[in-house]
């Protein structure tokens, strides 16, 4: 009997120091703030797999517009296999965990929002805000409605809600998704780590050591960013048409050049509708034609009109959801491209209208001198040169005329 006590004795105490070397000391941060791709899949599979080497807990702050969803699919079964705590958190407040970020936030094992920020609209639909057209809209539809109903199983959230977000584009305060059970926690950044340090056996005086993305990731988050590929897309064609127009200093056509390499590299990074972008050249090519052609400002007006449909379905794609240019960028870009296509116009127009500075049409309108003239005939001399000139007008020698037109190598002169 002694040795039976003595054994279970020796048992608990050697439960109890296992339980106290499972105690996690420190916790892995990193923010997800812009458009979810490919890369932002990567940097999130990297850091959990750090996570999981070293056994330390994940905290996850997202505020993201939501992103392409292949790249939102392989986060999430990132996430669902971890092997170890993921937190999820939208914030700070006025954060959003839209599209895209309602998967990312819901396949976290434990959920959170900060106050004052928001979760929701998830249909998978266009830039331009319609819905996908044709067979693929029901495809894109059903697969996105799995994925969401998936999560929510797996997570034991509120299926039915969870899927409203996804076919009706639904969206919810942080006290709503809280009570819709979508989250598991509406709290400040100090009480979830109180919350979770009880729920995951986390010291309260946890490091959080925040994980910074490399220098690469930072490339790859500046160029995926829809209203710097638009700008960029802008500059591009702006310069080049300024190459055109001032042709021989190469300047401009580099920096265009460069312009467009990074709209394609970011065109890999985000799927690119190229609808949108033979608008945007169509509007470019309105522009232009405006200068040449009299159309009192109905190509302008058509031009501006294609720019800004071509602007706003950019992004209009059925791989991604929430992803689309900013409304002001757009009509910035909108009045930029208008005042430089006046501006060129202005100059085209003085070249057209200039008169020229060399040859025998510097002459018009100049004073000449009549050295001979006999009944509607005679000479003149100009810029030390003798001409051949002839008038309607009756002239004498020493007379000045002003030169009214050119024919040839003779002059048509009237008296001054």
């Amino acid at each position: 009997m002694k040795k039976t006590i003595l054994l279970l004795i020796i048992i608990l105490c050697f439960s109890h120091i296992s339980y106290g070397e499972n105690t996690y000391n420190t916790i892995y941060s990193f923010t997800i703030d812009g458009v979810i791709t490919d890369a932002t899949a990567s940097f999130i599979e990297a850091n959990i797999k750090k996570a999981e080497q070293d056994k330390v807990p994940v905290l996850m702050y997202i505020d993201t517009p939501g992103g392409v969803l292949e790249s939102t699919r392989k986060i999430v079964q990132t996430l669902l296999s971890a092997k170890v705590p993921v937190i999820s958190y939208v914030y700070p407040n006025g954060a959003r965990a839209a599209s895209a970020g309602i998967f990312i936030t819901m396949a976290a094992e434990f959920s959170a929002m900060s106050e004052s920020s928001n979760i929701g609209a998830a249909h998978p639909v266009s830039s331009s805000g319609e819905n996908i057209k044709g067979d693929m809209a029901e495809k894109v539809l059903n697969d996105t409605t799995a994925l969401i109903r998936t999560i929510a199983e797996k997570r034991g959230k509120n299926i039915e809600t969870a899927v409203g977000m996804v076919t009706k584009s639904k969206s919810y305060t942080s006290s709503e998704a809280l009570k819709l059970n979508i989250v598991d926690a509406v709290v400040n950044h100090d009480e979830l780590i109180k919350i979770i340090s009880g729920k995951y056996d986390i010291s309260e005086d946890a490091e959080i050591i925040n994980i910074e993305p490399d220098f690469k990731q930072e490339i790859y988050n500046s160029i995926a960013n829809p209203n710097f590929l638009a700008a960029v897309l802008f500059l591009g064609i702006t310069l080049i048409m300024l190459e055109v127009k001032m042709p021989g200093t190469f300047i401009f056509a580099g920096l265009g050049i460069v312009c467009l390499i990074v709209f394609a590299f970011g065109a890999n990074i985000i799927p690119i509708n190229f609808l949108g972008i033979v608008l945007i050249l169509l509007g470019f090519g309105l522009f232009i034609a405006e200068i040449f052609i009299t159309s009192f400002g109905a190509l302008t007006v058509a031009g501006l009109v294609s720019l800004i449909f071509g602007l706003r379905m950019l992004f209009d794609s059925v791989h991604s959801t929430g992803i689309s240019v900013s409304l002001w960028v757009i009509l910035l870009i909108a009045g930029m491209t208008l005042l430089t296509a006046l501006l060129i116009g202005r100059l085209i127009v003085k070249d057209f209208t200039r008169r020229p500075s060399s040859g025998p049409e510097t002459m018009l309108d100049k004073e000449a001198l009549v050295i001979e003239w006999e009944e509607n005939k005679g000479r003149v001399k100009i810029y030390e040169e003798i001409w051949n000139a002839y008038s309607d007008e009756n002239l004498s020698v020493d007379d000045t005329v002003i030169i009214t037109n050119i024919e040839g190598l003779k002059l048509k002169v009237k008296k001054k």
